[in-house]
């Protein structure tokens, strides 16, 4: 008998955005404590890409008293009219200012933060630009579409000293935050395996799309940017990027992101990673989709600890992440914890643990009051990028259909020159990374 202790991405996200809005701030700080502006009480705030997952961020950003949200930017003129048409009606004003163009939006010298809500394979270099012009950057998970990009972005957010939160909230989430606790503590004795859990695909796409018109107030070009280039259709666009390889890597790095992000955190992995990888995935053979259709790759740790990432085929569009030990089970999601023993619970929701994780109460709030502290925060930069990568490999090798040998230090797959040169993905001209 298991035990029970009592969300769509979209949903989880909009519960805990709405659970910040009540936190107090400061009173007076600067906009910026460690530029060339004048003080503010207010941090100023542009956001890049304000489509889909954007929507949330801003409803969530508005409702804080001291940021203020002075420009978007999109490629698609009607994301970015209705933005500001929101964000105007909600500050009774006319204030807030509308680009193209991320690089115009980067060189304001009015920005304090930056928000990267592009497809992913529009983060690094938008989030590297808004580095290296002085600006702090939140970008959404995965934290980029290659291990290369993910480096440069390292290196970016070091070089400048910025402070970067990455997108993956479950890490302010109580319940996975006691659960990634309780299992660096070794609450549940020996830890035998490890299993994640992701949706299967919720697009699908087969061989009968045909190009189309590019829509009025798009442009193609641009949004395409760095990778190949390829007719436009609406069945491609916009949240169906996700399921095209030239621009992510499905549910791999969608949900995978949050629930290996755990699994690294638990393990007390974050400055590090798997040294192999093998899989087997299912990919599509015709149409505009190429991303995995069926997921399954298993990623080891040198300390012989290892997880499983698989697809799941119940129709719940969330994922799960269940750790097996000599004491039980524990097995969490966005909507429950459970265990093979109430008294697991217990034990997993204590505070008096040995080892004691940094805790956030809401994943806007951390980011925002780090950029006044200068503290890192609770999805760092260097933990987002290992958490990809750990994404990325596993990828990798099912595409590849064999074992894989990975040097998390080096960041490199040993004596395997094919797989090497699949750690980055060339970038059509003019776009690159330096």
């Amino acid at each position: 008998m298991s035990a029970t202790s009592s969300l769509s991405r979209r949903t989880f996200l909009r519960h805990s955005a709405l659970a910040s809005a009540a936190v107090a701030f400061p009173a007076v700080l600067p906009a910026r404590l460690f530029g060339q502006h004048a003080p503010s009480k207010q941090i100023a705030v542009g956001i890049i890409g304000v489509g889909g997952i954007a929507q949330i961020h801003i409803d969530t950003l508005l409702r804080f008293s001291e940021v203020r949200i002075i420009a978007v930017c999109d490629v698609d003129r009607t994301h970015r009219e209705l933005a500001v048409q929101k964000i105007n009606a909600y500050y009774e004003n006319q204030d807030c200012a509308q680009h193209a163009d991320f690089r115009e939006l980067n060189r304001r010298p009015d920005l304090d933060a930056v928000w990267v809500c592009t497809p992913d394979h529009w983060h690094a270099l938008p989030a590297i630009d808004a580095v290296r012009h002085g600006k702090d950057v939140y970008v959404e998970k995965p934290l980029t579409l290659t291990i290369r990009e993910g480096r440069e972005l390292v290196q970016a957010v070091q070089q400048h000293q910025r402070i970067a939160q990455v997108g993956t909230q479950q890490r302010s989430a109580r319940n996975f935050h006691d659960v990634a606790e309780f299992i660096r503590n070794d609450g549940l004795g020996t830890l035998e395996r490890i299993e994640v859990l992701i949706p299967a695909n919720n697009k699908y796409c087969g061989a009968t799309w045909q190009p189309e018109p590019v829509p009025a107030g798009l442009d193609w070009d641009f949004w395409l940017g760095p990778a190949p280039w390829s007719p436009y259709t609406r069945q491609g666009c916009h949240y169906n990027f996700r399921y095209n390889r030239n621009y992510a890597a499905g549910q791999v790095t969608n949900w995978g992101a949050h629930y290996i992000d755990i699994v690294q955190w638990a393990l007390g992995m974050d400055r590090s990673g798997p040294v192999e990888v093998s899989g087997h995935g299912e990919y599509p053979t015709s149409g505009l989709f190429t991303t995995a259709t069926k997921v399954d790759f298993t990623c080891r740790y040198a300390n012989g600890r290892s997880f499983r990432c698989r697809t799941r085929y119940d129709g719940v569009y969330d994922g799960n992440l269940r750790f097996y030990g000599a004491r039980g089970w524990l097995d969490i999601s966005r909507n429950a914890l459970r265990a093979s023993d109430r008294n697991l619970l217990r034990e997993v929701a204590a505070r008096d643990k040995k080892i004691q994780l940094p805790s956030s109460a809401n994943h806007h709030d951390n980011f925002l009051q780090c950029i006044r502290s200068r503290q890192q925060p609770i999805s760092d930069i260097e933990t987002g990028h290992r958490t990809t990568t750990a994404c990325n490999i596993g990828e990798l090798a099912m595409l590849l259909g064999r074992r894989l040998k990975w040097d998390p230090v080096k960041e490199e797959f040993v004596n395997d020159p094919v797989a090497n040169r699949l750690r980055q993905r060339a970038m059509r001209a003019p776009w690159s990374l330096v």
